[in-house]
């Protein structure tokens, strides 16, 4: 149904408040367990979103714990990434910015809407507003143009890779309105990213298996590409952290390279949860679709071979991301020292 995906994109409105986070200047020496940010506008949002949901919920549309608490852990990772000393560390320490990021752009979104938190939001909210987010329109038709699947997984890397150009990573470091719409942008794009990785819909009304597996191997093959950067570099690209005041008394170039790591594995590992719950997910509808066409035998058959069809397919997909992470694991244990020149002399170029 047409009315679903829009409802589906719900949560980015209710949560595009939380990205405006920013911290400021704090000594290099400081205690970071003092660094909250403790800004009453996201924690309303947050308060909000989560109030929302809660009252939804009440009314059976959520009939598994599990996806209550999924959609909370999205809440809290933002909370994690916005309230908690990560947002002030973030502009002091590049290592700890990727942290950020991760949670703003992958980790959020993936559990918010694991969550499948569309009927939930929507149901609780008053009457006329979710009449309006229900209804049709010109701001329903741009959402469902930019979640197209090819449009919003190149939205979701584009988001990464423009912010970290040295020109205006560092720009946005510094100023603080940019900083602002480099939140919102990597928040926003993910969560078009998951809306459609774990769209409840299955083929024909919704994207097929194999469709949400293409988008995880190029979003993690993305991913892998610009960390590999990163890592093996060996000149620093990025200024505005000494200009804040580097912390934790490291070089910079360790710093970045250990950032490249963040975002290259443990960054990487949350699209292979993800292709590992959509796989799961997928098994589950068609063994529904199966059970239910159990009139005859040959429908069932039939049914059960396309299911298992389905399911090889999206397993191929998933082993090429398990496989670029495995190679790419033992780059980073192992790798000759040519190619971290090579690297290094690819970032003068691109600084």
């Amino acid at each position: 149904m047409r009315m679903t995906r829009w409802i589906a994109t719900t949560p980015l409105a209710l949560l595009a408040t939380p990205a405006l986070a920013h911290g400021g200047h704090v000594h290099a020496d400081a205690n970071p367990w003092t660094l909250w940010q403790l800004s009453p506008e996201i924690l309303l949002g947050l308060a909000i979103a989560g109030l929302i949901y809660w009252r939804g919920s009440r009314h059976g549309l959520v009939d598994e714990r599990w996806r209550i608490v999924a959609f909370f852990g999205g809440l809290l990772a933002l909370f994690i990434a916005l309230i908690s000393p990560v947002e002030r560390l973030a502009d002091h320490i590049f290592a700890v910015h990727q942290v950020e990021h991760m949670l703003l752009r992958t980790v959020a979104p993936m559990l918010l809407f694991l969550s499948r938190p569309q009927a939930a939001m929507v149901r609780g909210l008053p009457n006329g507003v979710s009449k309006f987010f229900a209804g049709t329109g010109w701001l329903r038709r741009i959402i469902d143009v930019l979640r197209f699947p090819p449009v919003a997984t190149v939205l979701f890397l584009f988001a990464s890779y423009f912010w970290m150009l040295p020109h205006f990573h560092d720009m946005a470091i510094l100023d603080e309105p940019i900083h602002y719409m480099w939140h919102i942008s990597l928040l926003v794009t993910g969560l078009l990213f998951f809306s459609v990785i774990f769209d409840r819909r299955t083929a024909p009304q919704g994207p097929g298996l194999g469709t949400r597996l293409g988008m995880f191997v190029f979003a993690a093959l993305g991913n892998i590409v610009l960390g590999a950067f990163l890592t093996f570099k060996t000149v620093p690209l990025y200024d505005a952290y000494i200009a804040l005041g580097h912390m934790w008394h490291v070089s910079m170039l360790t710093d970045e390279q250990t950032g490249g790591i963040i975002m290259w594995i443990p960054g990487t590992m949350m699209f292979a949860v993800s292709a590992i719950l959509v796989i799961h997910r997928w098994g589950t509808e068609e063994d529904r679709v199966v059970s239910r066409r159990m009139r005859t035998g040959r429908e069932m058959t039939a049914a059960s071979a396309g299911a298992n069809r389905t399911l090889a397919l999206g397993l191929v997909g998933f082993a090429v991301v398990l496989l670029a992470i495995v190679f790419s694991v033992v780059a980073v244990i192992d790798h000759p020292h040519s190619k971290a020149r090579d690297f290094g002399a690819a970032g003068q170029m691109w600084g």
